[in-house]
C-alpha cells in the first residue's frame, strides 16, 4: 500500500456509522470503536486459556482533552489515560478486557458485590466452569462474597485482602508478629466454604485469601537486614510464594506492549485505543507462536524473538498475495550499495503463488564445491521482492549475490539490469529488518 493511501485511510478511518446510529447506542461512551472492540475481544475469547489468570487493570496513555472517559492513576507510570480491565495468562497473553468507562451520567451503578468484584465476575464469566480455573487478584478486587461466588462456578481464587474487608476475621495484629520477627505468620480457615486466610509479616503484614492454598509448606527466601547490613533468611508460606509466581500476568504484558512501540498522535481519542489494540493483538500472537514452538519441541535458537516475529509479520501482511503493475522500472536508476546480509523473505509470502515470474540465467550455475553438479538456470523470484539487497562495487563479485551467474556481462536480464554496472537499478526495499 502507497504512504499517501496510508495516509489516507487513516485520516477518515471511522468504526461506527454516525448518520445511523441510535439515541441508545451513544449511551455507550465507546459508540464509536464498539464494533472494532467486540470484534477483538471475540478473538482473544478464542485462546486457550491458561489454568491460572490474574485479573488487573492496565492502562493506555493518553493526555487529550476530548475524552469522557479519561482516568488518572496515581502512582502509575502513566498516570493519564484509558483504564482497562484485563484478564490475562501467566504468560502475559490477554484472554479478556473490558474497558473503564466511569460513572453514567454522573452516577455510579451500584451492585451487591460492588464494582471492583464484577469486574472478576464479568471476567470470569468466560472461563469454562468446574475446570479448576484459579483467579489472582489484588487487594483491590478480593473479598469474601467473590470467592463465594466464583466457588458456584468451580473456579477458585488466590489474592491480597484488605482488612477492612475481613472485619470479623480474628489474626495476629501486625504488632504481634513484628515483635516475632520477619517471616512470622498466622492463619485461619473457614470450614463453610474452606477459604484460607494467611497473615504474613515481612516488611509489613500482608493478608492473603485462598481457596486452594495455605500455610504449608514453608520455605526459606532471602532478605536483605537494614539493621544488620546482611542477608538473612526468612520463612515463607505456601500461599504467598504461590501468588508472587502467579500474579504478574497484567505488568508482564505491559512491559511486552512497552518494547517496539509506534506512536501515532491523532485529535480522536478512540485511535489511540484502537492502535493499543494492534499492539496487544501482536504480542498475543507471538506469544501464541512461542507456546506453540514448546509443544512442538523446537529448539530455543531457532524461535523467533518479539523484534524479528513483529518485523516478519508485517512483511507477511504487506507482500502475502500483492505483486507489482506493470513491468520492471528501469528509471530511477541508483549507485550500488555495499554489501550485505540478506534474509529470506517469509514462507507465507514465498507460497503464496502471486506475482512469482521466472528468470533465466544465461550459464548453468555451479556448486561452490569443485565438481558439484551444476544448478537449474532457470529460478523463480516474486516480483515483489528485492532480489539485489547489496550489490557491491566490484561486478567480478555479484555473482554471490542471491544466485546471480559469474559473468557480469549477463546481468542485465536480471530483474531489469541494464549493461551498465554502474547504473545498475535496486528495487526499493520493502522489508522491515
Amino acid at each position: 500500500m502507497p504512504r499517501n493511501r496510508f495516509q489516507s485511510l487513516l485520516s477518515t478511518i471511522h468504526f461506527a456509522n454516525n448518520l445511523t446510529v441510535s439515541d441508545e447506542q451513544k449511551k455507550d461512551k465507546l459508540w464509536k470503536i464498539r464494533p472494532w472492540l467486540d470484534a477483538f475481544r471475540e478473538n482473544c475469547l478464542q485462546i486457550v486459556p491458561e489454568e491460572h489468570n490474574s485479573v488487573d487493570e492496565m492502562m493506555i496513555p493518553f493526555k487529550g482533552k476530548f475524552s469522557g472517559i479519561r482516568q488518572y492513576m496515581k502512582g502509575k507510570p502513566h498516570p493519564w489515560g484509558f483504564k482497562v480491565w484485563a484478564r490475562t495468562g501467566i504468560s502475559g497473553i490477554l484472554c479478556d478486557f473490558d474497558v473503564y468507562q466511569g460513572s453514567v451520567q454522573g452516577k455510579h451503578v451500584k451492585s451487591e458485590l460492588g464494582l471492583s468484584a464484577d469486574v472478576v465476575i464479568k471476567l470470569a464469566s468466560t472461563l469454562p466452569a468446574g475446570q479448576n480455573y484459579k483467579i489472582f487478584a489484588d487487594n483491590y478486587f478480593t473479598s469474601v462474597p467473590l470467592i463465594i461466588k466464583l466457588l458456584e462456578r468451580g473456579i477458585h481464587f488466590v489474592g491480597t485482602v484488605r482488612p477492612v474487608r475481613v472485619p470479623n476475621l480474628k489474626l495476629a495484629e501486625e504488632k504481634e508478629l513484628k515483635k516475632q520477627g520477619r517471616g512470622s505468620f498466622d492463619f485461619r480457615v473457614e470450614q463453610t466454604h474452606n477459604i484460607c486466610a494467611v497473615r504474613w509479616y515481612d516488611n509489613r503484614a500482608v493478608t492473603l485469601l485462598s481457596t486452594f492454598d495455605g500455610p504449608q509448606p514453608v520455605d526459606k527466601i532471602t532478605r536483605w537486614d537494614k539493621s544488620a547490613k546482611h542477608y538473612v533468611e526468612v520463612s515463607r508460606p505456601s500461599i504467598v510464594k504461590t501468588y508472587n509466581r502467579f500474579m504478574g500476568g497484567i505488568d508482564l504484558l505491559d512491559s511486552f506492549t512497552a518494547k517496539y512501540k509506534f506512536h501515532i498522535r491523532s485529535m480522536r481519542w478512540y485511535l489511540t485505543i484502537f492502535w493499543h489494540t494492534i499492539i496487544l493483538g501482536v504480542v498475543n500472537a507471538w506469544l501464541q507462536y512461542k507456546r506453540d514452538c514448546k509443544t512442538l519441541q523446537i529448539p530455543e535458537k531457532e524461535v523467533m524473538n518479539r523484534r524479528h516475529f513483529q518485523a516478519q509479520l508485517a512483511t507477511s501482511l504487506i507482500q502475502t498475495n500483492t505483486m507489482k503493475r506493470g513491468r520492471p522500472s528501469m528509471d530511477e536508476a541508483r549507485a550500488p550499495r555495499a554489501a550485505m546480509a540478506r534474509s529470506a523473505p517469509p514462507p507465507d509470502v514465498r507460497r503464496d503463488t502471486v506475482g512469482h515470474l521466472p528468470m533465466k540465467f544465461s550459464k548453468p550455475r555451479f556448486g561452490g564445491a569443485s565438481g558439484a553438479a551444476a544448478k537449474p538456470n532457470l529460478v523463480a523470484r516474486k516480483q515483489s521482492v528485492e532480489p539485489h539487497y547489496g550489490l557491491c562495487e566490484d561486478p567480478a563479485s555479484l555473482q554471490s549475490h542471491y544466485g546471480l551467474c559469474e559473468d557480469p556481462a549477463s546481468l542485465q536480464p536480471h530483474y531489469g539490469l541494464c549493461e551498465d554496472h554502474s547504473t545498475a537499478t535496486e528495487v526499493p526495499r520493502t522489508d522491515l529488518y
